[in-house]
Protein backbone atom coordinates (compact mmCIF):
# COMPACT_ATOMS: atom_id res chain seq x y z
CA UNK A 1 0.00 0.00 0.00
CA UNK A 2 1.25 3.90 -0.82
CA UNK A 3 1.74 6.23 1.99
CA UNK A 4 -1.52 7.57 0.49
CA UNK A 5 -3.88 5.32 2.40
CA UNK A 6 -1.92 6.45 5.63
CA UNK A 7 -3.47 9.54 5.76
CA UNK A 8 -6.55 9.93 7.78
CA UNK A 9 -8.33 12.34 5.57
CA UNK A 10 -11.94 12.14 3.45
CA UNK A 11 -12.15 11.26 0.31
CA UNK A 12 -11.01 13.91 -2.62
CA UNK A 13 -14.68 13.89 -3.44
CA UNK A 14 -16.22 14.17 -0.18
CA UNK A 15 -17.45 17.71 -2.01
CA UNK A 16 -19.28 15.74 -4.79
CA UNK A 17 -20.12 12.86 -2.20
CA UNK A 18 -21.22 14.64 0.67
CA UNK A 19 -21.83 12.29 3.42
CA UNK A 20 -21.91 9.35 0.90
CA UNK A 21 -17.79 9.59 0.88
CA UNK A 22 -15.51 7.52 2.37
CA UNK A 23 -12.53 7.51 4.56
CA UNK A 24 -9.95 5.54 2.57
CA UNK A 25 -7.89 4.76 5.50
CA UNK A 26 -10.97 3.60 7.29
CA UNK A 27 -12.36 1.30 4.27
CA UNK A 28 -8.98 -0.11 3.80
CA UNK A 29 -8.52 -1.30 7.84
CA UNK A 30 -11.88 -2.86 7.84
CA UNK A 31 -11.73 -4.41 4.49
CA UNK A 32 -8.31 -5.74 5.80
CA UNK A 33 -9.79 -7.11 9.07
CA UNK A 34 -11.49 -10.93 8.55
CA UNK A 35 -13.20 -10.38 11.48
CA UNK A 36 -15.13 -7.26 9.68
CA UNK A 37 -14.74 -8.19 6.47
CA UNK A 38 -16.60 -11.73 7.52
CA UNK A 39 -19.62 -9.56 9.63
CA UNK A 40 -20.07 -7.31 6.45
CA UNK A 41 -20.48 -10.33 4.04
CA UNK A 42 -23.21 -12.11 6.46
CA UNK A 43 -24.82 -8.77 7.19
CA UNK A 44 -26.74 -9.59 3.27
CA UNK A 45 -29.30 -10.15 5.78
CA UNK A 46 -30.58 -7.87 8.88
CA UNK A 47 -28.97 -9.70 12.10
CA UNK A 48 -28.52 -8.41 15.82
CA UNK A 49 -25.14 -8.17 17.17
CA UNK A 50 -25.85 -11.23 19.50
CA UNK A 51 -26.61 -13.24 15.63
CA UNK A 52 -23.17 -11.51 14.17
CA UNK A 53 -21.28 -12.99 17.63
CA UNK A 54 -23.06 -16.40 17.91
CA UNK A 55 -23.25 -17.19 14.01
CA UNK A 56 -19.86 -16.19 13.59
CA UNK A 57 -18.23 -17.79 16.68
CA UNK A 58 -17.05 -14.01 17.71
CA UNK A 59 -17.45 -12.84 21.51
CA UNK A 60 -19.79 -10.18 21.66
CA UNK A 61 -17.49 -7.21 22.18
CA UNK A 62 -15.36 -8.27 19.34
CA UNK A 63 -18.91 -8.02 17.43
CA UNK A 64 -19.99 -5.21 18.72
CA UNK A 65 -17.08 -2.78 18.08
CA UNK A 66 -16.67 -4.19 14.42
CA UNK A 67 -20.05 -3.11 13.52
CA UNK A 68 -19.93 -0.04 15.17
CA UNK A 69 -16.58 0.20 13.07
CA UNK A 70 -18.38 -0.67 9.85
CA UNK A 71 -21.23 1.37 10.95
CA UNK A 72 -19.15 4.15 10.72
CA UNK A 73 -17.32 3.87 8.17
CA UNK A 74 -20.80 3.40 6.28
CA UNK A 75 -20.26 -0.19 5.04
CA UNK A 76 -23.51 -0.87 7.28
CA UNK A 77 -26.34 0.43 8.55
CA UNK A 78 -28.84 0.07 11.46
CA UNK A 79 -32.07 -0.64 11.07
CA UNK A 80 -33.97 0.59 13.90
CA UNK A 81 -32.96 1.75 17.40
CA UNK A 82 -32.56 -0.69 20.70
CA UNK A 83 -35.82 -0.32 21.84
CA UNK A 84 -36.60 0.21 25.92
CA UNK A 85 -38.53 -2.99 25.22
CA UNK A 86 -35.64 -4.68 24.39
CA UNK A 87 -35.56 -5.30 20.71
CA UNK A 88 -32.34 -5.21 19.99
CA UNK A 89 -30.92 -3.07 16.89
CA UNK A 90 -30.74 -4.93 13.59
CA UNK A 91 -27.90 -4.23 10.84
CA UNK A 92 -27.90 -4.61 7.01
CA UNK A 93 -24.98 -4.09 4.34
CA UNK A 94 -25.12 -0.53 2.93
CA UNK A 95 -23.35 -1.17 0.38
CA UNK A 96 -23.89 -2.95 -3.06
CA UNK A 97 -20.46 -3.67 -3.65
CA UNK A 98 -16.89 -2.42 -2.98
CA UNK A 99 -13.64 -2.35 -5.38
CA UNK A 100 -10.19 -1.63 -4.00
CA UNK A 101 -8.19 -1.15 -7.13
CA UNK A 102 -4.29 -1.44 -5.77
CA UNK A 103 -2.97 1.02 -8.64
CA UNK A 104 -1.25 4.25 -8.51
CA UNK A 105 -3.65 6.00 -7.48
CA UNK A 106 -5.61 3.64 -4.93
CA UNK A 107 -8.86 3.51 -5.98
CA UNK A 108 -11.83 2.97 -3.57
CA UNK A 109 -15.42 2.31 -5.51
CA UNK A 110 -18.10 1.90 -3.27
CA UNK A 111 -22.02 0.83 -5.11
CA UNK A 112 -25.00 2.23 -2.65
CA UNK A 113 -28.27 2.32 -4.06
CA UNK A 114 -27.26 2.03 -7.45
CA UNK A 115 -25.12 5.31 -6.97
CA UNK A 116 -21.51 4.58 -7.74
CA UNK A 117 -19.07 6.91 -5.31
CA UNK A 118 -15.64 7.20 -6.16
CA UNK A 119 -12.62 7.35 -3.52
CA UNK A 120 -9.26 8.07 -4.24
CA UNK A 121 -6.89 9.21 -1.73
Amino acid sequence: MTDTVNESTACARAGRDGALGCNPKQLIELLNDDDAREIYLFLEDPATVSDIADELDLPQSTAYRKVENLHDAGLISQLNEHSRSGVPSHYVQAIDHVTVTYDDPLRIECVRNGMTLYCEP
